[in-house]
């Protein structure tokens, strides 16, 4: 499978390079996921019907979804009546993920995917072949 990235415009600052999530998964309704941190915030494109999908995404993701999936150790923190919950029942903690798209349309976050045998391709365009 190919490494699919997205390359977007953000509030007038070029993105480039942002890891995609589930590519080719959802008809090319992409969004934009802003986790915020110290210094400076961390960007994901995840592919999904909506933004509550998109968190979902995230939180089943193999490699990303220590952004906000909580740590065993941690779960005391948080109370167990009102926290958020992820698909698969992990505690989620949603204090610093902004998540950007226009809900209803097409590509509510446009972006354009590249990698692997792609570059420049829209979502709702995106074909992988390059297994």
């Amino acid at each position: 499978m190919c490494q699919v990235k997205a390359n977007t415009n953000f509030h007038g600052h070029e993105l480039s390079d942002i890891a995609v999530i589930n590519p080719g998964g959802w008809f090319g309704k992409t969004w934009l996921i802003e986790i915020g941190g110290s210094y400076s915030s961390f960007y994901l494109v995840v592919e999904a019907g909506s933004m509550s999908d998109a968190i979902d995404e995230l939180a089943d993701d193999e490699k990303h979804s220590h952004h906000i999936v909580v740590e065993e150790e941690n779960l005391g923190d948080y109370d167990s009546e009102s926290c958020h919950y992820g698909p698969s029942g992990q505690v989620l903690d949603l204090d610093h993920i902004m998540i950007y798209g226009q809900e209803g349309s097409a590509t509510p976050f446009p972006c354009k995917y590249t990698g692997g045998c792609i570059d420049g391709v829209c979502p709702t365009e995106f074909e992988c072949e390059c297994e």
